[in-house]
C-alpha cells in the first residue's frame, strides 16, 4: 500500500515507525522516500548528523529531498512547527499536491522534555492538517522508553513495525490527550525568593531582571524578562485578575510562576501555532513557546499558571 494511502490524500496522515539499528531505519524510511520520488513528491528529512549520514548514502540523489538539521529544527515544540508549516507551505507554493516528512522527534530524555514533545506529536495530529502531508516519525526501539513508548501509541494514528503497519488502538485525537503531569522542580520545594500576589507587566520586567542577572547568560536573561511580561500580559488580559508571580534562583537556574484566577486556554494548540486575531488572543502564548525556556502551561480548579524555567 502507498505509504498507508492512497495517491492525492489531503490532511496529514500521522505514522510512527520502530528500528532498532542502523539498517532497520534505513529499511523503514528509504522506500518511504523512494516512492515519493518516484511520484513526483518532495520529502522533508529531519535526522540527527550520523543517520542523515546513513540516508544520503542511501537514498538516490534528487532535488526533491530536503534535508534539514533536526537539532536546529527541534529545538523546541513551537519553533518545530513553524519552521516545519514554512517548509510545507514552500512545497506546496512550488505545485507540490503531496509532501512526505520523516525524521526523529526528540521523545528519549528528562521527564519535562518528554511532556513536551509528547504535546508536539498529539498536536501535529491538527497543527499540519492543512497540508497534503505523509509524515514518518521514526523511534529507535533501543532508546525509546515505555513511557515514549506509550507517547508514541497514543499520538499517531498509525503505527509501522517490521514492514507492518496496523492503526493504533490507544490513539487519542489532540483534543482528548492526555499528558502527564508537569513534574515538580527542584527549586519549587523551597520558599521562592520573590512571591508577588499582584504585578504588572512592567514591574514584572523590573524584578525578573533584578533577580536572575546574576544567574542567566544575557540572552537567556532577555527571553525570560520578555517570557514573564507576555505572561502576565495575557494573565491580565484574557485570564481572571490579579496576575501573581512567583521566582525560585539557585546555582544558575530561574525559575518563574505566573498565575491569574482563570481556567486558562482551552486550546489543545495555545502557545503552539501563530494566532490570526484581531485582539491578540493567543499571540503571547505562542511568542513565549518561541523564546529559549522552557514553558508548562498548568491548569487547575482555582486558577492557570505559566511555568517558564531557564538556565
Amino acid at each position: 500500500m502507498r505509504a498507508g494511502v492512497s495517491a492525492g490524500y489531503t490532511g496529514h496522515f500521522h505514522e510512527a515507525g520502530f528500528y532498532g539499528s542502523d539498517d532497520e531505519l534505513l529499511e523503514l524510511v528509504v522506500p518511504f522516500v523512494a516512492e515519493g520520488i518516484e511520484a513526483g513528491e518532495p520529502s522533508v528529512l529531519g535526522f540527527d548528523q550520523h543517520s542523515t549520514t546513513l540516508l544520503r548514502r542511501a537514498l538516490p540523489a534528487s532535488e526533491l529531498v530536503t534535508f534539514v538539521d533536526g537539532g536546529d529544527h527541534y529545538a523546541t515544540p513551537a519553533r518545530a512547527i513553524a519552521s516545519y508549516r514554512k517548509l510545507y507551505a514552500q512545497q506546496v507554493a512550488a505545485g507540490a499536491h503531496q509532501v512526505r516528512t520523516s525524521g526523529q522527534v526528540p521523545l528519549a530524555g528528562s521527564a519535562d522534555q518528554l511532556r513536551a514533545w509528547s504535546r508536539y506529536e498529539s498536536a501535529v495530529n491538527t497543527a499540519y492538517d492543512d497540508f497534503p502531508l505523509l509524515s514518518l516519525c521514526v523511534y529507535d526501539t533501543n532508546r525509546a522508553s515505555p513511557e515514549a513508548r506509550d507517547v508514541i501509541e497514543r499520538a499517531h494514528p498509525s503505527l509501522l513495525s517490521a514492514g507492518v503497519r496496523t492503526p493504533s488502538p490507544r490513539y487519542q485525537d489532540p483534543a482528548s490527550f492526555v499528558l502527564a503531569p508537569v513534574v515538580p522542580d527542584p527549586l519549587e520545594s523551597a520558599t521562592p525568593l520573590l512571591d508577588i500576589p499582584d504585578i504588572t507587566a512592567g514591574q514584572s520586567r523590573e524584578v525578573i531582571h533584578r533577580a536572575a542577572v546574576g544567574h542567566l547568560d544575557n540572552v537567556t536573561l532577555h527571553d525570560l524578562v520578555l517570557a514573564t511580561s507576555e505572561a502576565v500580559t495575557n494573565a491580565l488580559v484574557h485570564g481572571k485578575p490579579p496576575a501573581a508571580l512567583r521566582l525560585w534562583a539557585q546555582d544558575g537556574r530561574v525559575v518563574v510562576h505566573v498565575r491569574d484566577g482563570g481556567l486558562g486556554p482551552l486550546d489543545c494548540l495555545a502557545g503552539l501555532m501563530p494566532v490570526n486575531s484581531t485582539l491578540g488572543a493567543g499571540l503571547g502564548l505562542w511568542l513565549i513557546h518561541q523564546l529559549g525556556i522552557r514553558v508548562d502551561l498548568m491548569a487547575a480548579d482555582d486558577g492557570f499558571t505559566v511555568r517558564l524555567c531557564s538556565s
